[in-house]
């Protein structure tokens, strides 16, 4: 009874240290995967909130990304619309000779202005060689820019000087600015390049400073 007892004893102990020396190595290995994946789970995320900081603690070079700026808002006569000559059709000056009341059905869009025409044609003509036709000093009265004013426009006040369509407040200011137009021209434009002209700036077609 006692040799029995002896052997069951021996027989648990024995069992009892497999259990042991089963259990312990896992556990052994899973803490030396948790000590060995923490540092690099957290340097991960510390990669994730400032890469331009870790890249430099290494010796990486990083070229900053400049936000771009937006471009300058073109200063144009245009009506809460965003329509340029009051709805005019531009070419119609040059080929009619007249300011004649363009199609809203018929339009386009060029430096931050909307464009009525009377025709297709018109607008094809108008896409082509945009600069052909807006009007000068964004659309504002020649005449009062000579006198370093921006005023609205009547764009049936309006000439063509040396290929370029001109509109003005009324009547009256034509008549002036056409008196000396050379003269009034230069002195709108001085108004409408920017303060550098002399240092040979290029024409700031976004109005004045």
């Amino acid at each position: 009874m006692n040799n029995v007892s002896s052997a069951q004893f021996v027989l648990q102990a024995r069992k009892q240290h497999y259990r042991i020396m089963k259990t312990q190595p896992i556990s052994f290995l899973s803490g030396l995967i948790v000590a060995i994946a923490v540092p690099v789970i957290l340097d991960a995320a510390s990669l994730s909130w400032n890469p331009s900081k870790i890249a430099k603690d290494n010796g990486i070079v990083v070229l900053a990304e400049q936000a771009g700026k937006p471009a300058p808002k073109a200063r144009m006569d245009v009506d809460s619309n965003g329509v340029i000559l009051k709805g005019y059709d531009p070419v119609a000056y040059f080929t009619r000779h007249q300011a004649v009341k363009g199609n809203p059905t018929i339009q386009t869009s060029f430096g931050g202005a909307i464009y009525y025409f009377v025709s297709v044609a018109d607008k094809v003509a108008f896409s082509k060689n945009p600069s052909r036709y807006v009007p000068q000093y964004g659309g504002f009265c020649a005449y009062h820019l000579s006198k370093g004013q921006m005023k609205d426009s009547d764009p049936a006040a309006f000439f063509i000087y040396k290929g370029k369509l001109y509109v003005c407040s009324d009547a009256d200011s034509a008549k002036e600015f056409r008196s000396n137009m050379d003269e009034n021209i230069r002195k709108a434009d001085d108004y409408w390049l920017p303060r550098g002209r002399a240092q040979g700036q290029p024409y700031n077609r976004y109005g004045p400073p």
